[in-house]
């Protein structure tokens, strides 16, 4: 709450994530509060026939990062001794003086390396601080200025990322993954008393299987709705799919639809109809849902995919990551072929999917060059120069 001081706020640590806390304003009727309600409204364009609604609704994915940042801006500033009590509106947090402090918090926490999320976040502090705080151009300037000192990742993939794709140089690490939904669901269906692990475990294998095939970003993944997202067809022979509207996916432009392969079908009409509704008492709206029914978080689903691909694969791999997997299987096939990778990423823009996997390509080309310079020397007969003494 408002009223906590930072100490008590901020430092202690959830034990079931190991990390600290954020500061929690959410529990407060304060004016910051109702301020960051207000905002976030507006920019889901709760009311489209307002005078002042923002020109282009954000999607719920953009409102829930936006809030997040919020949260962590609010996290810093506090942190960097700022009493809770000071911090009013989100107009305190634009200020010249508070966004120093806030960066400079960000930074320590990431001892200065470059951090894609922190620069994100000072963008966002800066499009508040011309949309919605509406602060004189010299001062808008200003952060901008600072925004620019913020160290931004270089195009591609990170450390983590590659280390993630290199267990898939082995061919058989790509077997595990595409096994392991078969496997999970063959000993959900063999349980006769169905119950929250049972659901888990079913839910691990369709995240998975849904990934391997679709590769959607994680908050898609976590959404998935059956009639909304999911159109599932029983008859023999017909076509189910998965689809996203524009306004679900990340740029708000592309959308996004796959055909759902037969055997995740079966899958999930097997979920819908037999095994969700054995714990939790009714075919769900959703396909990840908890024991009593409600929605399940992102961060539950990825924990689940996570630990079952670690536990019973061997294999380290977050949602997000299998996008990275999909586009290696396209560019080891077809090496160039980024305009189809952008097509099944879902990626605005082309330089996007270029400047991610522009280094994956690369060693497709140099493994190619590779195979070309063996078969032109397999072709060349051995040089035999002969002198008057015989062969030398």
């Amino acid at each position: 709450m408002l009223a906590s001081s930072p100490a008590s706020t901020v430092n202690q640590k959830r034990p079931d994530l190991g990390i600290p806390n954020r500061f929690d304003f959410t529990s407060s009727r304060s004016s910051f509060q109702q301020d960051v309600e207000k905002h976030l409204a507006w920019c889901s364009s709760a009311d489209a026939f307002a005078a002042d609604a923002r020109p282009r609704a954000m999607a719920p994915s953009s409102v829930r990062l936006r809030r997040n940042q919020i949260h962590a801006a609010v996290t810093a500033l506090v942190e960097s001794g700022v009493q809770p009590s000071a911090i009013r509106t989100l107009a305190d947090l634009v200020s010249v003086e508070n966004f120093k402090r806030i960066l400079r918090r960000r930074l320590q926490t990431v001892e200065g390396r470059e951090n894609g999320f922190n620069r994100d976040l000072a963008e966002a502090l800066v499009q508040i601080s011309r949309e919605w705080v509406k602060l004189r151009p010299d001062e808008l300037a200003e952060l901008t200025r600072l925004t620019g000192k913020m160290p931004m990742p270089k195009p591609g993939l990170t450390p983590k990322n590659k280390a993630s794709l290199r267990q898939f140089d082995d061919p058989v690490v790509l077997q595990r993954l595409h096994d392991l939904p078969r496997r999970l669901w063959a000993e959900v269906k063999r349980e006769e008393k169905a119950n929250f692990r049972t659901l888990a475990k079913a839910q691990a294998a369709l995240g998975i299987a849904i990934l391997s095939y679709m590769p959607v970003r994680p908050e898609n993944l976590t959404e998935l709705a059956f009639g909304s997202n999911l159109f599932i067809r029983e008859e023999p022979g017909a076509i189910s799919s998965l689809e996203l509207s524009a306004g679900e996916v990340k740029n708000q432009e592309t959308e996004v639809a796959f055909d759902i392969p037969p055997q995740i079908v079966k899958m999930l009409i097997e979920y819908r109809n037999r095994i969700a509704p054995a714990v939790i008492g009714h075919r769900p709206e959703r396909v990840f849902v908890n024991a009593d029914g409600t929605a399940k978080s992102q961060a539950t689903v990825a924990w689940l995919i996570k630990t079952y691909l670690a536990r019973r694969a061997g294999i380290v791999l977050t949602p997000h990551q299998f996008r990275h997997v999909s586009a290696r299987v396209m560019l080891d096939a077809a090496p160039g072929s980024f305009e189809i990778v952008k097509q099944l990423l879902g990626h605005k823009n082309i330089k996007t999917t270029t400047n991610f996997y522009a280094g994956i390509d690369s060693r497709r080309a140099g493994r190619h060059q590779q195979r070309l310079i063996e078969r032109v020397l397999a072709t060349q007969k051995p040089a035999i120069r002969r002198g008057k003494r015989g062969i030398h």
